[in-house]
């Protein structure tokens, strides 16, 4: 019986203050107060408290085994971030060439040709109704050619 209880004992320190510990509030001998988890020799104990044995803490995320996986994870890492860029350069490229062009189509749209113009009861002429529309709808087109620069622009000031 005795060799089991000094086996349980033994066991029980074993396991360390994990388990369970006690918070001690001790007077020291000149008389300050102290609370500590070992009290100290000559000093008195004034109360003791059981603590609640510690929640386990979250487990960390997994982290690669040694250095060659956490380079290769970051090389990873730095291809796709390169790889990010070169499309959202691209896309801004493509914009801008598509700005231009619709610049162009617009300057072009603006000059009169044959059928353009119609006659006034007066004797003058005017812009037909079919010009108008065709201005207007290259700059539309310029406009929306504009947004999607714009856009481009933003998605390139995003990237880390």
């Amino acid at each position: 019986m005795r060799k089991l209880l000094t086996a349980m004992l033994a066991a029980t320190l074993a396991s360390g203050a994990a388990a369970q510990s006690k918070l001690y509030q001790v007077r020291l001998p000149d008389g300050r107060i102290l609370f500590t988890d070992q009290p100290p020799p000559g000093a008195t104990i004034i109360g003791e408290r059981a603590m609640p044995a510690p929640t386990p803490a979250a487990p960390a995320p997994a982290a690669p085994a040694n250095a060659r996986d956490r380079a290769a994870s970051a090389d990873e890492k730095r291809r796709v971030q390169a790889a990010q860029r070169d499309k959202v350069a691209a896309e801004l490229s493509a914009a801008e060439r598509e700005l231009e062009q619709a610049k162009q189509n617009l300057e072009q749209g603006r000059v009169q040709g044959e059928g353009d113009r119609i006659g006034t009861a007066k004797g003058g002429s005017r812009l037909s109704p079919a010009y108008h529309d065709r201005v207007a709808k290259l700059e539309k087109a310029v406009a929306a050619a504009e947004d999607k620069v714009a856009k481009a622009r933003d998605a390139v000031n995003a990237l880390p």
